[in-house]
């Protein structure tokens, strides 16, 4: 009679579904079984499929990469664990010592970190303005890599992909375009000529503010380097959030057209206000990347925007404290409309006088919109902002 050590690891035992659940399962397990050698080598080998360990990924990140690659018409996908750790293998598949970068200088505070700790490794970077065209043709020269973003975080620049991705080519430069802002709704950057895409699934894809992750996606070739740095050094997903990323994407497309039609509304509101200085909102015609924007995006311009309050900290603390609704919170693309301090959180590595050069003094806010009712986002604003 078999042992009681033993029925409790056997007796559940594995069996396949006799059929299929509307929902993917989650695959909670770190390795699979093989029934031979020649098994092992087949999904190895790519001539079988199956899952190997957890590291080389399971179903459900399987599943999350073939949904990345669909939402952007891309032939693959590489899901990992965060939106960081998405860019750094594609830094670290595609650069060596020796490369240059030319990165947009509004880049995420994040991603800029990264590039000047690429610098200890022989990466440099020139940081250009995205709307010099002759000072970003310069710049390329000699470049491996050109790093933009859709819809630049926090300043909502808009750049031309297009037209950069022709000057890039030109000179044999690849281009990664960070879509957080976007999402695949917003713009598809594949389809402007862009080399590499990637996203902070986190934010709006996923859209709930519960997971951490990332993707990058593009043709397949361009990815096995970047999913060799991904497996090798640990960067993937797990199951739990793989699958609540999937829940959450099937209602991006509702989501963002709700976000984005709050967002517009409450750009132009904020812009008529007294207390406020600038609105930065690429839907608004007062925005310098406005025709652009219009080239590059679609279904509107997205559910980020930033304000300017009078450069004071305790400006920003007095309408924090006044709203109901809105909530600071240091991420973005999630249901709930919330405020980020860039000065304090995203760019505060910088010095006084770098922020200064950006733009983002103290009086400047982030503003991820959501998905509630925009007469109570407005008032809520309103009477926040009469404080001031």
């Amino acid at each position: 009679m078999d042992s009681l050590s033993t029925l409790a690891v056997h007796i559940a035992g594995v069996e396949a579904p006799l059929n299929l659940p509307v929902s993917q399962p989650i695959y909670q397990s770190a390795s699979w079984t093989f029934r031979d050698l020649d098994e092992v080598d087949a999904v190895y080998e790519g001539r079988q499929a199956g899952a190997i360990y957890g590291r080389n990924g399971t179903p459900n990140h399987r599943a999350l990469e073939a949904l990345f690659a669909g939402l952007h018409r891309a032939e693959a996908a590489v899901a990992c664990a965060s939106g960081m750790s998405a860019l750094s293998a594609v830094f670290l598949g595609l650069l060596k010592a020796g490369d240059t970068v030319v990165a947009s200088r509004d880049l995420y505070g994040s991603t800029l970190n990264v590039l000047h700790d690429l610098e200890r490794f022989g990466v440099s970077t020139r940081t250009v303005e995205i709307d010099n065209p002759a000072q970003i043709e310069q710049a390329l020269i000699g470049a491996r890599l050109l790093v933009l973003e859709t819809s630049s975080n926090p300043r909502l620049r808009v750049p031309n992909l297009e037209r950069l991705s022709d000057l890039a080519h030109r000179r044999g430069v690849l281009v990664l375009v960070d879509n957080t802002f976007a999402s695949p709704y917003h713009c598809r950057p594949l389809e402007l000529g862009v080399d590499l895409v990637m996203e902070s699934l986190t934010k709006f894809v996923n859209g709930h503010s519960d997971v951490m992750m990332g993707g990058v996606a593009g043709p397949q070739q361009r990815l096995e380097p970047i999913r060799a740095v991904a497996t090798r050094m640990g960067l993937v997903s797990n199951p739990q959030e793989c699958w609540l990323a999937l829940r959450g994407a099937e209602t991006l497309e509702l989501r963002m057209q709700r976000a984005a039609a709050n967002a517009l509304e409450l750009a132009r509101f904020l812009e008529a206000h007294p207390k406020v200085r600038q609105v930065h909102y690429p839907g608004l015609p007062s925005h310098p990347d406005h025709a652009t924007a219009q080239k590059v995006l679609q279904n509107g311009a997205g559910a980020m925007l930033s304000f300017e309050l009078e450069p004071s900290r305790t400006a920003v603390n007095t309408l924090l404290h006044g709203l109901r609704y809105i909530r600071m919170a240091l991420s973005l693309g999630g249901t709930c409309t919330t405020l980020s301090h860039p000065a304090t959180s995203s760019h505060r590595f910088l010095s006084p006088g770098e922020r200064d050069a950006l733009g983002l003094h103290p009086g400047f806010l982030r503003m991820s919109v959501g998905i509630e009712n925009l007469s109570d986002l407005r008032q809520d604003l309103e009477q926040a902002l009469a404080r001031l």
